[in-house]
């Protein structure tokens, strides 16, 4: 008796070892084929979301593309956004650093704004007027924060419903 329970324990063990070395090799190859691939940014990838399979694939490498003019801007912009943080907690409060910290922040933001829009207007020109319509359908379904509603509209933009028609 001694034997199997010492068997059984023993298999036990092997197999909690083989179950953690297959999650942990799962989530290690995953890890590894994201830095792999460049990803879609994530300022254009609601693009993609309505389009067909084909023209995902092929608008895709232009997409990476420009993710990666994207990129060196956006970590500037968190960087700034960093050091804004930091010069609001200290004590005493440097209103000027602040103020030229904020400046900072505004302006890279704004080239980042402008890079996003003229690549958005480059992807876009790209599709047919009835594709254009489904990747927009997406933004007009967003919810407007100040309605108060707090829901998601489906169905058009609100300008295709009657006036007056707001709370529905």
């Amino acid at each position: 008796m001694v034997i199997n329970k010492r068997r059984a324990l023993l298999w036990t063990l092997v197999a909690s070892l083989a179950l953690n070395l297959f999650f942990i090799g799962a989530i290690g190859a995953r890890m590894l084929e994201r830095h792999d691939r460049p990803s879609t940014p994530p300022s254009l990838g609601w693009i993609l979301r309505d389009l067909e399979p084909q023209m995902q694939a092929s608008l895709r490498p232009q997409l990476q593309q420009y993710g990666e003019a994207l990129r060196p801007v956006r970590g500037e912009m968190f960087r700034a956004q960093r050091n804004v943080n930091q010069l609001l907690v200290q004590d005493p409060m440097d209103d000027e650093a602040i103020e030229a910290a904020f400046e900072e922040l505004r302006q890279i933001n704004l080239r980042y704004q402008e890079m996003s829009h003229e690549h958005t207007l480059a992807v876009i020109s790209q599709l047919a007027p009835e594709q254009r319509s489904r990747v927009f359908r997406f933004m007009s379904g967003r919810r407007n924060p100040t309605d108060g509603s707090g829901f998601r509209r489906s169905g058009g933009d609100r300008e295709d419903r009657p006036a007056g028609d707001d709370d529905n």
